[in-house]
């Protein structure tokens, strides 16, 4: 009789009667364990993601000293150009201011001949209305526009032909007047808000000068790209000159140290146009306000033949200086300098020379 071998059972046959609940623990012990060996991998992740050397952030090169100074030199070029363009405007802002007042003064003076002239027709109209006739006349008594009264006919007609000659003249001048009026008040407001606009870009540039000299700070150079100044306020002249350069030139001398201003005159700050004419001024002799308009006003001199007292220009008209002898020139230079002389046989002055002029 032969044994048969009785077969091991296999894991499945040794679960075959295993409950649900038992099925769900240990499908439940498994997933715990997936889990756990997740967190192990992720936590290694992390680990070796922090121990790795950062990755430099891209930036942009820091610039150097020479080029935020050529930067500089730039914005004192744009600079100056602004303000001479702002004195310009300055200029013919005062002018069109005075034309406005001296228009609007003949407006009033003329209005109140015009009441006057209302007054004496309005007798006329009441003797018109006691003959019941008032048509025109009274509205020449109610009206303010002198144009409007030009165009009621009816009003003529109530009085004689000197009268009614000397009141048409009257009405046409008022209404010039009032028309140049109009028009001074207009280009006076036009002046003004171009004015306004190239203080607001000269302001702009202002803020960028800052900017940049605060970042030539930290690099660890210098702002002045034309020279520094003497130090202190005031100084005197020791130079060659006589008669009216010399005057100019000791007035010149005495604002050594105060500071620039765009559209100053002094006595506390300059530009310099400003102090250029102030020093001429002081010495007996107009030269106007602006760089261009001194330019206009003196004659061509050789750089080979410069004397103490000629008016030295740079960057096409944009800047300008008084030349004291021994190739330098006293100015005021930019913002956020002082009155200083300097050379203008190097650097900036010597490249951006543009002429001179004797006055």
């Amino acid at each position: 009789m032969s044994r048969t071998r009785e077969a091991k059972p296999t894991v499945a046959n040794d679960r075959i009667g295993e409950t649900a609940h038992e099925r769900d623990r240990r499908g439940g012990s498994a997933r715990r364990g997936a889990s756990r060996r997740l967190a192990a991998v992720a936590s290694l992740t992390l680990a070796v993601s922090l121990a790795a050397p950062p990755m430099a952030a891209h930036a942009d090169p820091q610039p150097t000293r020479a080029q935020v100074q050529k930067k500089l030199d730039k914005l004192a070029e744009q600079m100056s150009h602004k303000v001479e363009q702002y004195n310009q405007l300055d200029e013919k802002l005062k002018i069109a201011k005075k034309k406005y007042q001296t228009a609007l003064k003949s407006s009033k003076q003329e209005q109140s001949a015009f009441e006057e002239q209302r007054s004496r027709i309005a007798q006329m109209a009441a003797d018109a209305y006691k003959n019941g006739d008032t048509n025109g006349v009274t509205g020449f008594v109610g009206s303010n526009d002198p144009q409007a009264i030009l165009d009621q006919a009816a009003v003529f007609s109530h009085l004689s032909q000197e009268r009614s000659s000397q009141l048409t003249q009257f009405l046409a001048t008022a209404q010039r007047l009032r028309r140049e009026e109009a028009q001074a008040k207009a280009s006076y407001e036009d002046v003004k808000a171009k004015t306004k606009e190239l203080r607001d870009q000269k302001q702009k540039l202002d803020k960028e000068v800052a900017k940049q000299k605060a970042l030539l700070r930290r690099l660890g150079g210098t702002t002045p790209s034309s020279g520094g100044g003497s130090g202190g306020v005031g100084g005197s002249y020791n130079g060659p000159a006589s008669g009216s350069a010399r005057k100019a030139l000791d007035f010149a001398y005495a604002q050594l140290g105060k500071p620039y201003q765009y559209g100053a005159e002094g006595p506390n700050s300059y530009d310099c146009s400003g102090l250029t004419m102030k020093a001429w001024a002081a010495a007996g002799v107009s030269i106007t306000r602006t760089t261009h308009t001194q330019w206009a006003a003196t004659r061509r001199v050789d750089k080979s033949n410069l004397q103490p007292g000629d008016l030295v220009f740079f960057s096409g008209l944009g800047h300008m200086g008084m030349y004291v002898g021994n190739g330098q020139m006293i100015h005021a230079p930019r913002t956020g300098k002082n009155v200083e002389v300097v050379s203008i046989t190097s650097g900036y002055y010597l490249s951006n020379y543009y002429g001179a002029g004797r006055v």
